[in-house]
């Protein structure tokens, strides 16, 4: 699997939107708002960009992910899923939160082709090419089991993730017989998206979740998960030094 044609130096990276490629001096020419006022934060002179935490375990808060770290993580997704240069990626979540930052900047690592559709319950609607890479949260992956058409579509996305909320064992039973790979994510926009995965369909189906390389669990003694990771991954909490969240 190689790793070379990853790009982690921001002032040589493109975005290829809809087959278009853009570069960094023409991002004001991108149709989507949310997308072109992300790009903008991303190529600015800062080293990091700011980020909205869900609130699912805590009141939301405004935090800085570094750029750096968050093509780190990047990387290591496109890796595991082995996305080369071309591969198309749906962008269907809201670009408030770290799931659809971290898809954007995956395109950005890898030279995706990003297919943009605001955020719905029903991202496949308008959807009539192949689809390499997609991210979802567990309602939109319900509602496009619903009718047939958009289940056809979601059985042919070659890697699925589903990430941001739990997944219902309806969802769990619709999915079982994909034929290309659908994960569970397990993260949180601290941890720059997923740490680690589980694969919910064929027959290395699992009911845990497996960690990225290089990443390890432990669990105190009073219940709390503990992430031990690289520094390299993660500089948005207080603690980055000891790479312990």
């Amino acid at each position: 699997m190689s790793h070379h044609s990853y790009i982690h130096d921001i002032s040589r990276q493109t975005i290829t939107v809809e087959g278009k490629t853009y570069h960094r001096e023409e991002i004001l020419s991108i149709p989507d708002r949310e997308l072109k006022e992300f790009l903008e934060e991303w190529f600015n002179e800062k080293e990091f960009v700011e980020v909205q935490t869900s609130g699912s375990t805590g009141t939301p808060k405004r935090i800085k992910a570094g750029k750096k770290e968050m093509m780190n993580s990047a990387s290591m997704t496109c890796n595991y899923l082995e996305l080369k240069q071309g591969d198309t990626a749906l962008l269907c979540m809201s670009l408030k939160y770290i799931g659809a930052k971290m898809m954007v900047v995956r395109a950005l690592v890898a030279g995706l082709n990003l297919l943009v559709r605001e955020a719905s319950g029903h991202p496949l609607e308008n959807i009539s090419v192949p689809i390499d890479f997609a991210a979802m949260v567990p309602l939109q992956v319900y509602n496009s089991l619903q009718t047939k058409e958009e289940k056809e579509k979601l059985k042919q996305i070659r890697n699925l993730i589903i990430g941001g909320g739990s997944i219902h064992k309806t969802v769990e039973e619709g999915i079982r017989d994909f034929p290309y790979a659908v994960y569970s994510t397990y993260g949180m926009t601290e941890t720059l998206s997923h740490i680690a995965l589980r694969k919910l369909n064929g027959p290395d189906a699992s009911g845990f979740y497996t960690p990225f390389k290089g990443i390890s669990l432990s669990v105190t003694e009073e219940g709390t998960l503990v992430i031990h990771a690289p520094p390299t991954l993660f500089t948005t909490h207080p603690n980055k030094r000891s790479g312990r969240y």
